[in-house]
């Protein structure tokens, strides 16, 4: 699941190897992707909201025109699924990681791949997410690390998470100048909050009952949403200790039962 950056729109992929998007005040679905041959795992629009971009486990990268549904390039991406996709802050260039344990820089316009990342040892690619400001790539693999990379360095790697089975989701938490942040589920059931520069994990959070897949950390608040896996089915929202959400009103909220 994708939000548009520009308007109130989502962008869904699905099993059923389209793509879709949905107004999200009217649950309207707007326009439907077709072009992929195998599953459709990950999508991301452009900071523009004029292009969809989506990996899927037919190996290839597509970018889609949202207006029309057309899809506008294919890139023979990878070997193996593709597991993540994004975009830089300008939308100039795509990140694509793949179960074929490489990470590839793409120009979008036309299609180059300008460089090639791996890991020592070359293991399966679980998730890649561009920092805020563009100049970094942070990327996921089964052997249970995180690791950030500047051009073809990797600068910091962050292993205290467990990861050797499924594509879990990990995040930049940067909304507080003072407390730099790189947030990733964990198959324990737990949430890791790691120091982005001293890679130290600075806090755990525990509340699932099952594998953490899903991670996702506002833009300007210290606040982050997880989603644990079939054992656990819940949505699970976290703020800083005293700090009550903005987007929470005191005085609406349920009595607990």
């Amino acid at each position: 699941v994708a939000w548009s950056p520009q308007s109130a729109y989502v962008a869904t992929a699905s099993d059923d190897k389209t793509l879709r998007l949905w107004d999200a005040n009217t649950s309207e679905a707007l326009v439907e992707f077709r072009g992929h041959s195998n599953f459709v795992f990950c999508v991301k629009f452009n900071p523009q909201s004029n292009l969809l971009v989506s990996g899927s486990f037919d190996e290839t990268v597509k970018l889609w025109d949202v207006r029309t549904g057309d899809c506008v390039s294919t890139l023979p991406a990878h070997s193996d699924p593709v597991t993540g996709v994004d975009l830089n802050r300008d939308g100039t260039c795509i990140v694509s990681g793949s179960h074929d344990g490489l990470i590839r820089i793409w120009d979008t316009a036309t299609g180059e791949c300008l460089k090639t990342i791996y890991a020592q040892a070359n293991p399966p690619v679980s998730m890649v997410r561009y920092s805020p400001n563009g100049k970094y790539v942070l990327a996921g693999t089964l052997d249970g690390k995180l690791r950030l990379w500047k051009t073809s360095t990797c600068c910091k790697t962050y292993s205290s998470h467990a990861n050797s089975k499924y594509c879990l989701a990990s995040d930049f938490l940067v909304s507080n100048p003072n407390r730099q942040s790189i947030v990733t589920g964990s198959e324990d059931g737990k949430v890791y909050i790691y120091n982005l520069n001293s890679t130290k994990v600075t806090q755990i959070l525990d509340g699932h009952s099952d594998a953490v897949l899903a991670v996702s950390c506002h833009d300007t608040q210290e606040y982050i949403a997880t989603g644990g896996m079939s054992n656990d089915k819940t949505v699970q929202f976290w703020a800083p200790k005293n700090k009550v959400p903005v987007m929470a009103d005191p005085n609406k909220r349920r009595k607990k039962e």
